[in-house]
């Protein structure tokens, strides 16, 4: 018997929205030089945080998040690090931390090249195709990266999608196995319409960051072995 996804991912989302998962809202700016000024625009603070969340969920993201703005004056000290520094304020543990220091260091200097500034304020002002593309040809930046900051930072129709929410929905059967991420965020975005798409998004991003990860996994198991080896010295005892 062949598994209907879609209706799997539709129920999923009922679910999530049941429990009380919270609904997309007018987002707060989660980069601040000091109180109550913030490091850039809101576009750009989006795409910095969805550079922090790709590959690694929003626990971990808000972690990093706090750390950066402890670290670093503004976004521009921060752009002109060099890739191995980058690293280094990632952390080893950090998901794909010489991959994404590489693809952030790129990002924001060729939005520097552009604005002479790192913002995106000038997206505003753009039609959502046009902006789209812009986010699209932002030299190193994610298909995550570039979906998720124009679904949530320009309101726009798009599916952000990485291999972390991919593995948890294919273990749902809310998406066929078989899909790419990039295959993948195209039938995401067919399923759920424009207007759906922000709730449906923060739901099942929030539901994410709650599944336990391998490495979470790992020192259970780490901890039970410990544990059993423990008891079997004791007992020899």
């Amino acid at each position: 018997m062949s598994v209907d996804h879609g209706a799997n991912l539709q129920s999923l989302i009922k679910r999530l929205a049941g429990e009380g998962s919270p609904v997309a809202q007018e987002r707060t700016q989660r980069f601040h030089c000091g109180p109550n000024e913030p490091m850039t625009d809101p576009i750009c603070d989006e795409l910095i945080w969805s550079f922090l969340v790709w590959e690694a969920g929003e626990k971990r993201a808000a972690a990093l998040a706090a750390k950066l703005c402890e670290s670093f004056v503004d976004l521009n000290e921060f752009r002109i690090c060099l890739t191995s520094e980058l690293v280094s304020f990632f952390g080893q543990t950090y998901p794909k931390n010489a991959e994404r220091a590489d693809r952030m260091r790129t990002s924001l200097n060729d939005i520097f090249r552009r604005e002479h500034e790192v913002s995106l304020r000038s997206l505003a002002g753009l039609n959502k195709r046009e902006a789209k593309a812009y986010l699209d040809s932002i030299e190193g930046i994610p298909p995550y990266v570039a979906n998720r900051t124009f679904l949530l930072g320009l309101g726009g129709h798009a599916f952000p999608l990485d291999n972390r929410l991919l593995k948890l929905l294919a273990a749902e059967e809310a998406i066929a196995e078989t899909e790419t991420v990039a295959s993948g965020a195209g039938w995401l975005e067919r399923q759920i319409r424009s207007g759906d798409a922000a709730p449906a998004f923060v739901s099942l991003e929030t539901w994410a960051a709650e599944q336990p990860t391998s490495r979470s996994k790992n020192k259970k198991t780490s901890k039970k072995i410990t544990n059993k080896s423990d008891s079997a010295g004791s007992q020899s005892i």
